[in-house]
C-alpha cells in the first residue's frame, strides 16, 4: 500500500514540479529532473524496506531495462518533433521505445543493457544541433492544463501498478522506469510550447540518465552484499559522479575542444 501511495502521488507532484521548473528555468532544466532518479529511487527504497534487499536489487536491474525505454524515447522524440505533430510523435516515440524496451528485457543482461543505454544517451547528446534553431514561442500554458498533466500521470502510474503487481520485481522495476512523466509532459510543451522546447526538455532527460543509470547498476550490485545503507550511499556517490563526467565528455564528442582549454 505504501509503495502505491508514494507511486500514485509522486508522479503528479513531479509533474507540477517540473511545469514550474521549465517555466522558470527552462525546458532543459526541467528535464533533467525527470531525467533524474527521482522516481525510481523512493521506489526501490520502500521496495528494501518492505521486501528485502534481494528483490529490491532485481528491481533495480528492471530500472536499468526501463531507464533503455527513457532514453530512446526521448532521442526519438527530440528527433520527430520537428517535423511531425505532437500526437504522432508521441505514438511513433512510444513505439520505438516499447521496441527497445522489449529487446532490453529478453536479453537477460543487465551490464549489455546497461551499454546500449549509454550508446543511446551519447548519440542522442553528442549529435544535437549547436545553437538555437529560431525564435521559441512564448505560449504559457492555460490554468487548466497543469492540472490535467497531474491527473493524467497519477491515471497513468496507477495503470502501471496494476499492470506490475502480478509480474514480479523486475518487470516491476521496469514500469517503474516508463517515461510516463517525460511523455505527459513532453506532449503538453509541444502542444503549447512548440517542438523546440519540447526537445529541449527530452535533451534535458537524456544528460541526468547518465546519473541515474550508474545510480541503479550500483544499487543493483551492493544491494546484497553490502546491505541497503552502504548500498544507497555508493549509489548517491555514483549519481553525483556521473553527471559532470558527462557534461565535460560532451564536448570532446562533438568534436570540440573542453571548456578551459
Amino acid at each position: 500500500m505504501e509503495i502505491l501511495l508514494l507511486r500514485v502521488c509522486l508522479a503528479p507532484c513531479l509533474v507540477l514540479l517540473v511545469s514550474v521548473v521549465a517555466r522558470r528555468l527552462g525546458p532543459r532544466r526541467g528535464g533533467q529532473l525527470i531525467g533524474a532518479p527521482t522516481s525510481t529511487g523512493p521506489f526501490l527504497l520502500l521496495m528494501c524496506s518492505t521486501y528485502g534487499p534481494g528483490p529490491a536489487a532485481r528491481a533495480a536491474h528492471g530500472c536499468v531495462t526501463g531507464t533503455l525505454v527513457v532514453v530512446c524515447f526521448g532521442l526519438a522524440y527530440a528527433r520527430l518533433a520537428p517535423v511531425l505533430r505532437p500526437a504522432w510523435t508521441l505514438l511513433t516515440a512510444l513505439a520505438g521505445a516499447a521496441t527497445a524496451g522489449l529487446a532490453g528485457a529478453l536479453c537477460g543482461s543487465v551490464l549489455l543493457t546497461a551499454g546500449l543505454t549509454v550508446a543511446v544517451i551519447f548519440a542522442g547528446l553528442a549529435t544535437r544541433p549547436s545553437g538555437d534553431r529560431g525564435p521559441r514561442p512564448t505560449n504559457r500554458a492555460r490554468a487548466w492544463e497543469i492540472p490535467m498533466r497531474m491527473a493524467v500521470s497519477a491515471l497513468m502510474v496507477l495503470g502501471a501498478v496494476a499492470t506490475a503487481r502480478a509480474l514480479g520485481s523486475f518487470l516491476g522495476g521496469v514500469l517503474a522506469a516508463l517515461p510516463i512523466l517525460l511523455a505527459v509532459m513532453g506532449t503538453a510543451l509541444h502542444r503549447s510550447a512548440g517542438a523546440s522546447v519540447a526537445a529541449d526538455l527530452m535533451r534535458g532527460a537524456l544528460h541526468s540518465t547518465a546519473g541515474t543509470l550508474c545510480f541503479l547498476l550500483v544499487l543493483g550490485t551492493a544491494l546484497v552484499p553490502l546491505g541497503p545503507a552502504p548500498a544507497f550511499l555508493l549509489a548517491l556517490a555514483a549519481l553525483t559522479t556521473a553527471h559532470p563526467l558527462v557534461r565535460l565528455s560532451l564536448p570532446a564528442l562533438r568534436g570540440r575542444p573542453a571548456p578551459g582549454r
